[in-house]
């Protein structure tokens, strides 16, 4: 490197118009590994990179170059192409097995075109031609620095996106996975849903806001007399008539499903509709619908069933009783009589013993009319024939009615307990909601002890009035306290304790749900039992 010195000394005060002059920001972080044998060359230039903020190692030969690499890894190698041992294009081989893209920079003559030629060939990254123009030497540096900061960042950004590519790989595996799954968890469950719609006895249908079928099953084609035939819509099913209970004709418009597609809600409604074989069958229906986020009918279900036979049957049952009870009640009038007259003529001829056998005989009379009177006022209420004459009644009063019609050993167990003066009005009918104080009074009295007290309590709610009969007596089972209020039904204590039909309770509930009220009992068995009547006030 003779005369090495004073070309840079001259580089030092008329840089090369390729320099980017001053210090960099990037210079402040690059390390320089300068290798040359010739101290005082090498010494020099390292003193031109120290000042313009480079971080120089210095070292006389390739050895110690490869060693000071391995220690810390340089950005930028200027080396000399001569020197002893190990020469500049050797090293730039052995450096690149430590990095293959550390930038090797080689200082030589300019009459060692050829070796640089093969050197660049090797895997140098450019030569600069001694005497050295520091300006150039910055220059190569600061390109080379540039070059490698330029490959690191296409280096980083090619593994970020192959690392954005398996992340979003993943992802769509992921996600096909669980739409598969999900897809998966749907069939099973749609295929459970229809498992379980086939196997209802109830037909149902659902359609859609389009008016197109989803879904009907087995049961509902065999109600609609529909068979395997393909149905699309439910326009298919206005073809058949359709008429209210009352015979009148259905427009398309009010029939079941049209109506539910509406949004409207509706349970065990009947209609009469005709299958394809012509036969009339009533149909009873229930309606709702599925909306979806915007609040629009989505979907719409119809359950129904044929009550036909059921209702054919009801019919016959009703015949029936009214038969009997008619066919009943003339000779039971008759042998009443007959009864009241003997008991009469005997108490007038002193025959007491005769007399206490027909007055036996009287009272089975009465309990046998007091049957027939029930049977025939369950049936009439059932059927929805009782027409109630509504009024204002008080509560108050129509107890001590059915109270003063009471003989006297059972009127005095009962007491009656209210606020005030002021009545305990209702709107019914007087004479029906009598009958259901008095099933209850005479329950409670029935089923306690000949001198156990009775007690009516009457209190005023918000929009109601509450009647209280609370007795002493052998209590209720907690498993028979559901089933009370239908029909023929009796406790297992009821029935040993005493005789009739089961239809007393049965007939007080159908006339307070006619008033639009409701009846309730609690009960302790062994304690006694509380029923309470609930009215609209």
């Amino acid at each position: 490197m003779g005369g090495a010195r004073k070309a840079m000394a001259v580089a030092d005060s008329a840089r090369s118009p390729r320099e980017v002059p001053g210090p960099r920001e990037t210079a402040l972080r690059a390390r320089i590994l300068l290798v040359d044998d010739d101290e005082s060359a090498g010494g020099a230039l390292e003193a031109l990179l120290r000042a313009d903020g480079f971080s120089v190692s210095f070292v006389p030969d390739g050895e110690t170059a490869v060693a000071e690499a391995r220690r810390t890894l340089p950005d930028v190698v200027l080396t000399d192409l001569h020197m002893p041992t190990m020469d500049g294009v050797s090293l730039c081989k052995r450096l690149h097995e430590l990095d293959g893209d550390l930038p090797v920079i080689v200082m030589t003559a300019d009459g060692d075109r050829a070796s640089v030629i093969q050197g660049l060939r090797a895997g140098l990254h450019d030569y600069l031609i001694k005497p050295l123009d520091y300006g150039e030497v910055q220059w190569c540096v600061d390109r080379a620095l540039e070059q490698r900061g330029a490959k690191r960042e296409r280096e980083r950004l090619r593994l970020q996106t192959e690392e954005l590519h398996r992340a979003l790989n993943e992802r769509l595996v992921l996600s096909s996975i669980r739409e598969q799954e999900h897809a998966e968890v749907e069939a099973e469950q749609r295929a459970q849903l229809n498992a379980l719609l086939e196997n209802l006895s109830e037909g149902v249908m659902i359609v859609d806001r389009s008016s197109r079928v989803v879904m009907v099953n087995s049961a509902a084609r065999a109600i609609l007399g529909l068979g395997d035939s393909k149905l699309d819509g439910i326009e298919q099913l206005h073809t058949r008539e359709a008429h209210d209970l009352q015979r009148r004709p259905l427009h398309s418009s009010e029939r079941p499903l049209s109506r539910a597609l509406r949004g409207e809600q509706f349970v065990d409604e009947e209609i009469l509709r005709m299958r394809p074989d012509g036969q009339w069958r009533r149909l009873c229906s229930t309606g709702t619908s599925v909306r979806d986020a915007s609040g629009e009918v989505a979907l719409a279900i119809v359950v129904f069933r044929d009550v036909t036979e059921l209702r054919r049957l009801e019919q016959q049952r009703e015949e029936y009783l009214a038969l009997v009870s008619h066919d009943l009640r003339n000779p039971l009038s008759t042998l009443m009589m007959s009864v009241s007259l003997l008991k009469r003529s005997m108490d007038e001829k002193g025959l007491a013993q005769e007399s206490s056998i027909v007055a036996r005989a009287e009272r089975s009379a009465n309990r046998m009319k007091l049957m027939i009177e029930e049977l025939t006022e369950a049936t009439t209420l059932e059927a929805g024939g009782v027409t109630l004459h509504r009024e204002a009644c008080d509560l108050r009063e129509l107890v001590v009615a059915v109270v003063g019609r009471l003989d006297e050993a059972r009127a005095c167990r009962i007491t009656i307990e209210a606020e005030g003066a002021s009545p305990y009005l209702a709107v019914g009918d007087a004479s029906r909601l009598e009958r259901v104080i008095a099933n209850l009074l005479t329950n409670a009295l029935k089923y306690s002890a000949d001198d156990a007290p009775v007690t009516v309590r009457l209190t005023r709610r918000t929009g109601s009035i509450e009647l209280d009969v609370i007795d002493r007596g052998i209590g209720i089972a907690p498993e028979s306290l559901k089933l009370l209020f239908e029909r023929y039904f009796r406790t297992a204590a009821g029935k040993a304790h005493a005789s009739g039909l089961g239809l007393g309770l049965y007939i007080a509930r159908l006339i307070t749900e006619a008033h639009g009220g409701r009846i309730e009992v609690s009960s302790e068995v062994g304690k006694g039992s509380t029923f309470r009547l609930v009215l609209p006030a």
